[in-house]
């Protein structure tokens, strides 16, 4: 029988892959995908020792159980020995379901099925292996979607009038960021600076709000009160009262939004 190493390793990092992912899921722990990844990739190694005949010592389920407790800890990374504990017969357990599934359908088939109980001719492993790749991919994409649809909940049309240069600005609700003016009250709109950049301020306008953050360092922005600002409620454009600060960084990398709403505003 010809083996292709290349596609064991393929396979067996999938079903590594999809093992961790359902375990992350069941205990309700978000991973890292780098170390999932490399976990999934060191377990599926495993195979390489399972071809060597002159290796059967290090076939026995003490080095087996050694090998799934390495990628528990590569994955989630935690130092608390007994969610490791926990985590590690999680992944177990699906193991063991996931391989008596295998065997119960192989066994109801015509089928090759080795000394050491490993299938390589497995009619329904293709099957097995697409809806594997088939449920990270949908999860991914179904997280992805539900973070996109919260994150623009939170995402306001705005409309500054400044020095009669009128920008339309999508803003982002900080609902951490209470940023006021400490004399006039008003709250403070931190926007782009680009956003702006054709527009010249005279010296005599600006502000200077003072702000620290939680690592402790402190500054003040630069601020002007623009001649008006409307943010889009529910459809509807309010006129709101605030002051608008620049910042030379970029506020999203996706783009989404270039200005972020003190919670005051709305």
């Amino acid at each position: 029988m010809t083996l292709y190493l290349d596609v064991l390793l393929l396979e067996n990092f999938i079903v590594n892959r999809f093992l961790l992912e359902i375990t992350a899921q069941t205990i309700r722990v978000s991973i890292n995908r780098l170390y999932i990844n490399l976990a999934a990739f060191i377990g599926s190694l495993y195979i390489l020792i399972i071809l060597q005949d002159s290796l059967n010592y290090l076939k026995s389920f003490p080095v087996k159980f050694f090998i799934a407790l390495i990628m528990i800890l590569i994955t989630f990374r935690r130092k608390d020995i007994m969610f490791n504990l926990k985590t590690f017969v999680l992944f177990i357990l699906y193991s063991m379901v996931l391989a008596g599934l295998c065997v119960f359908i192989e066994l109801n088939s015509v089928k090759d099925l080795d000394s050491n109980m490993i299938i390589y001719d497995f009619s329904y492993k293709k099957l097995i292996l697409s809806f594997m790749i088939m449920y990270v991919i949908l999860r991914r994409v179904i997280l992805f979607i539900k973070d996109r649809q919260s994150l623009q909940s939170y995402i306001f049309d705005l409309e500054i009038v400044l020095n009669n240069n009128s920008q339309k600005i999508k803003a982002f609700l900080d609902t951490g960021n209470e940023l006021v003016e400490p004399v006039t009250g008003y709250p403070v709109i931190i926007v782009e600076r680009n956003m702006f950049k054709e527009t010249n301020f005279k010296s005599e306008e600006m502000f200077y709000i003072p702000y620290s953050v939680i690592n402790g360092y402190s500054g003040k922005l630069q601020a002007i009160k623009p001649g008006k600002i409307k943010v889009n409620i529910n459809g509807c454009f309010e006129d709101r009262e605030a002051l608008i600060a620049f910042c030379d960084n970029k506020l999203s990398q996706s783009g989404d939004y270039n200005a972020l709403l003190s919670r005051g505003i709305i």
